[in-house]
């Protein structure tokens, strides 16, 4: 069976662009939603690569006949684009449950943060954006490291 880049229909969040590139790169999915993250922590770019993949990516179980060249043109990305449009509406009025608590655990930490950073405590000056995606990045290689030694 080949392994082939798509986006997953069946465990996504949002539009499936993580568990596809998981699934792919034979990964567990929260590395590469933390890789996203920290995308976006270092200069704004991982919402722009994964909306670019969401419309990119074909959906999983989309086959095209055999021998026949999947065709890419400009009116290819608009019907895409309409349906990444579609998939976000549809997200936004009836997120995944996982989703949601992703996001309000993401939102407590930043506002846990921000209302720390706000008392001008000594032993919390340490502790900035700088610092934080440090230690992800710090996590994130760490647990590569430990998947990649585990015995299996």
């Amino acid at each position: 069976m080949e392994n082939r880049l798509n986006r997953s229909q069946t465990e996504k969040m949002l539009g499936g662009v993580c568990t596809g590139l998981s699934k792919y790169f034979l990964i567990d999915v929260v590395i590469v939603r933390l890789l996203f993250v920290a995308f976006t922590l270092l200069g704004g770019v991982g919402p722009l690569i994964y909306i670019i993949l969401w419309i990119v990516l074909p959906v999983e179980g989309q086959t095209t006949i055999e021998g026949e060249s999947q065709k890419f043109d400009g009116e290819e990305l608009k019907e895409r684009a309409g349906m990444v449009k579609d998939e976000f509406v549809d997200a936004v009025r009836q997120p995944n449950r996982n989703t949601t608590l992703f996001i309000g655990a993401g939102l407590i930490l930043l506002g846990g943060y921000l209302f720390m950073k706000q008392f001008n405590f000594p032993w919390l000056s340490w502790l900035n954006a700088n610092v934080i995606l440090a230690g992800l990045v710090l996590v994130v290689g760490i647990i590569l490291l430990v998947r990649a030694t585990r015995k299996d």
